[in-house]
């Protein structure tokens, strides 16, 4: 093996994790538009350099998305056996949140549930695992609401991804994630409210369901009186 053979290795290794340094800044910047000569001016190398690296722009994507990705899995899994489960999951989800407000292509894979990765379902299942792991936690020590699973957490932090990166200049900021991620809590369990609309020819109020008698006007009637007919207009004012 010639002497020297060494020496370019380490220099191999050094020149991969320059390129990988620079593209995370690059696609957290810009996502997946930036281009590949641009990574390399970054990085301090020869386009070839990266070429020899990461055959695509694709590749190299998806390597400091997955390396990203696997970070926050391990966090996650680490906190799988912390004290106190409610404040570690809203921490933790608050972190998420702000990790992806700085980063494009962090924040594009989490919401698009890695799609685009090759590796993508497997990388997505195992944050989904490991979140879910903290939300039972949490529900279990009565910080988190008993009604919601693992991807309505995923919705809502996908939802609070977008609203942060839009006001990203608000003042405070991250109010609207603490905001969001409150309705997560048990004091707020939201009544499902039965949305079956009434007849207003089946013979009963549209309020309280009593009988209905016929009305002088000769139209079918909707309440039975007058209690039952303001009951229902103070519950269109406070719709509208």
């Amino acid at each position: 093996m010639p002497a020297d053979r060494p020496p370019r290795r380490a220099d191999a290794r050094r020149n991969r994790e320059r390129v990988m340094r620079a593209a995370l800044e690059a696609f957290a910047a810009d996502g997946r538009l930036v281009p590949l000569d641009e990574i390399a001016r970054r990085a301090g190398v020869g386009a070839g350099t990266v070429y020899r690296n990461f055959a695509t722009k694709e590749a190299l994507f998806e390597a400091v998305v997955s390396d990203r990705i696997g970070a926050i899995v391990e966090e996650a899994r680490a906190l799988g056996a912390a004290d106190d489960p409610g404040v570690v999951f809203y921490d933790f989800l608050t972190r998420v949140v702000e990790a992806a407000m700085v980063n494009h292509a962090l924040c594009e894979a989490l919401m698009d549930e890695g799609a685009g990765l090759s590796n993508g379902e497997c990388a997505d299942a195992a944050f989904t695992a490991a979140l879910d792991v903290l939300l039972r936690r949490a529900i279990e020590a009565g910080a988190v609401r008993p009604d919601v699973d693992v991807h309505d957490v995923r919705t809502l932090v996908s939802g609070c991804m977008v609203m942060e990166r839009v006001r990203r200049s608000a003042v405070p900021p991250r109010r609207g994630t603490a905001l969001a991620l409150d309705a997560l809590r048990p004091h707020n369990v939201t009544k499902q409210r039965d949305e079956t609309p009434v007849s207003r020819n089946d013979g009963s109020c549209e309020v309280c369901g009593a009988p209905l008698g016929t009305a002088r006007t000769g139209r079918p009637a909707r309440y039975c009186g007058p209690a039952c007919r303001q009951k229902a207009h103070r519950r269109r004012t406070a719709r509208a």
